[in-house]
């Protein structure tokens, strides 16, 4: 018998192996089917089976919950990330991809009463300089670089030069006088081409904004200045600053990779409100004349200084305010800090006889005098154990209330004070008619004067309001006794003194009205004061300020601050005109002057040469009056 063989068998152990003819590949003969059956069986039972069935089902179910709390983890911080902080990663990533630029705001015009344009702001190139690229340029690169830049700036190399060796990243090229030097279209153009030609290394440009007083120094204590910052100080700028400004706007652009900006992105843009357009109550005309004729009357009187006023009596607006010494406020960097002061406002003087009209006013608006009441005048006076002496030394003897006036008698003054009217009601006067409190003038820095206190000494008391009677031991600013002149020549009113007189914002105009702050005395007295002071004008020191074909209503004021030394003066003429129908109170005040220390000598020609201006210019006729 022929032995069997199975191919199919070593087909599958070998795959070298020729598959026989007889048997398919995989077709096993029953004997290996039997034999493999039997080792399964084998290795089945060599296999321990799991003790429990569950234990593989458990182990999913806690996988599957693990894997769903981190999932709700993961869903839970997205949702707080996404939806809960929202604003906040939005702000963040904006933060990355823009960049804010800030927009300043144009700052308000101020112009004065006829549209003449008294302060502005220019905008226009500066030149900035990185100190330490130049310093690292070979020394001809330097000199050629020194040699453009005065050329195109008109600086002298000099004042250029040192701004190159400071120790700073970026500084903006200044002038001999530390201003920013502010290049022309013309200018700013030709320094764009040069710096892109690469003739200019370590220089580059940056746009600039700055304020421009077009007359200098004309009304510079009246305007004050714009910082560096952008912020006003010192006068209308300060105190108009909120409505000058503006508010400023915001561009934010979108950045690339690099930072820089994408011209093809879209850009937010928060604009600028412009600042408001301001109107003063000053005529620059006046005003130019009022400083010309205050510098030369210092000049020629050697004054250490002065003041000049002019007010419309009827309104209380302000035509022209200046002193000496003053500043120029585009050159405010260089300026003496002591002159940004405006010492109308905030400085304080004894006015001497000036204030006899104030005691006048109100010994007869009392009923204790009136112009005919005749008293006797030795020449001295005993108040509070202090002798009070006329201003020189005279006793005038019988002598009137307009005589008084017209002789600037100390002692008359101080009797009607002390007899007419009394230590209360003389005060009270003096507190209606502006004095010891601020004005309300719409500057930075006013200040309110200074009145005795009242002390429990009677004869301390009385000798105050003796000295108060004609001027001395009170401290007043100019523009309070222009203000208080200003009741007598408007029938008693004391009006608020006013600058501004329109505000113009998006096209809305608001229209300030003159401010009525009380009635002083009644017309009646009004009228009657101004009747002996056009009188005693005549007559007296004031006939200095007299007018041919006008009549002024004028009175001197010569007061002596330190006792000790009599030659050390403020001169003042303070009045009004015309008399009858007064448009302008004049004050004109000389601080220490030496050529001539009494007020109608050292201040009434000025005084005067104002006034004939003034009638001038608003073409009153003459009327005849007190002519000398």
């Amino acid at each position: 018998m022929m032995p069997y063989t199975c191919h199919g068998w070593r087909a599958r152990g070998d795959p070298n192996a020729q598959q026989s003819a007889q048997l398919p590949l995989h077709h096993a003969c029953p004997a290996h089917e039997r034999l493999s059956q039997a080792k399964l069986g084998s290795v089945r039972a060599s296999v321990p089976l799991p003790l429990g069935g569950t234990r593989p089902l458990r182990r999913q179910w806690l996988l599957g919950g693990a894997l769903a709390i981190i999932l709700v983890g993961v869903a839970g911080r997205m949702t707080y990330w996404q939806v809960g902080e929202h604003t906040q990663m939005s702000a963040l990533a904006l933060g990355q991809q823009q960049r804010m630029v800030p927009l300043p705001a144009v700052r308000g015009t101020i112009r004065d009463r006829n549209g003449t344009v008294l302060a502005v702001t220019m905008s226009g190139d500066a030149l900035v300089a990185d100190p330490l690229i130049i310093q690292n340029l070979a020394a001809t690169t330097r000199a050629d670089v020194l040699t453009r830049l005065v050329t195109l700036t008109g600086v002298a190399a000099a004042t250029l030069q040192p701004q190159f060796a400071l120790a700073t990243g970026y500084h903006v090229l200044t002038d001999a006088a530390g201003n920013v030097i502010h290049l022309s279209s013309t200018v700013a153009a030709a320094a764009h081409e040069q710096i892109a030609a690469g003739m200019l290394p370590g220089m580059s440009t940056q746009p600039q904004a700055w304020r421009v007083v077009p007359d200098g120094s004309m009304a510079g204590q009246i305007l004050g200045f714009v910082r560096a910052d952008g912020r006003g100080q010192y006068g209308i700028e300060e105190q108009y600053d909120s409505w000058l400004a503006g508010k400023p706007g915001s561009l934010y652009a979108t950045l690339d990779a690099q930072g820089q900006p994408l011209a093809s992105a879209p850009q937010g843009v928060i604009p600028t409100t412009p600042g408001a357009d301001l109107t003063l109550t000053l005529d620059a005309n006046l005003q130019a004349v009022a400083e010309m004729g205050l510098h030369a009357a210092v000049a020629q009187m050697g004054a250490t200084g002065g003041s000049v006023i002019i007010e419309d009596p009827q309104t209380g607006a302000i035509l022209a305010l200046t002193n000496a010494p003053d500043f120029d406020p585009n050159a405010y960097a260089t300026a003496n800090v002591a002159d940004f002061v405006n010492p109308a406002v905030a400085h304080i003087y004894d006015p001497g006889s000036t204030m006899k009209a104030m005691t006048m006013a109100a010994g007869i608006d009392v009923g204790g005098i009136v112009p005919d009441t005749i008293i006797d005048d030795p020449g001295t006076i005993l108040v509070g154990g202090q002798t009070l002496a006329n201003w020189n030394q005279n006793a005038w003897g019988q002598e009137t209330m307009t005589e008084v006036l017209q002789h600037s008698s100390n002692v008359g003054a101080a009797w009607v004070a002390l007899n007419a009217v009394g230590h209360d009601r003389f005060t009270r006067y003096l507190t209606n008619f502006g004095f010891g409190a601020s004005t309300g003038v719409d500057l930075a820095g006013e200040t309110s004067g200074m009145l005795a206190p009242t002390e429990p000494n009677a004869d301390l008391t009385n000798l105050d309001l003796a000295e108060n009677a004609f001027g001395e031991s009170i401290g007043v600013t100019p523009l309070q006794m222009v203000m208080a002149y200003g009741a007598l020549a408007n029938g008693g009113l004391l009006l608020r003194p006013q600058l501004v007189s329109a505000i113009s914002q998006d096209g809305h105009n608001q229209t300030i009205a003159p401010q009525t702050v009380r009635r002083v005395i009644s017309a009646q007295t009004a009228a009657t004061v101004t009747t002996m002071l056009v009188t005693s004008s005549q007559h007296s020191e004031a006939a200095t300020a007299l007018i041919p074909g006008y009549a002024v209503a004028a009175k001197t004021g010569t007061s002596t601050p330190d006792p000790a030394h009599p030659e050390i003066t403020y001169a003042s003429v303070l009045g009004y005109a015309p008399a009858d129908h007064p448009r302008f109170v004049v004050l004109v005040k000389l601080d220490h002057p030496r050529t001539a220390i009494f007020g109608g000598e050292a201040a009434g020609p000025l005084w005067r040469a104002l006034v004939r201006r003034l009638l001038a210019y608003d073409a009153i006729p003459a009327q005849g009056g007190n002519s000398p």
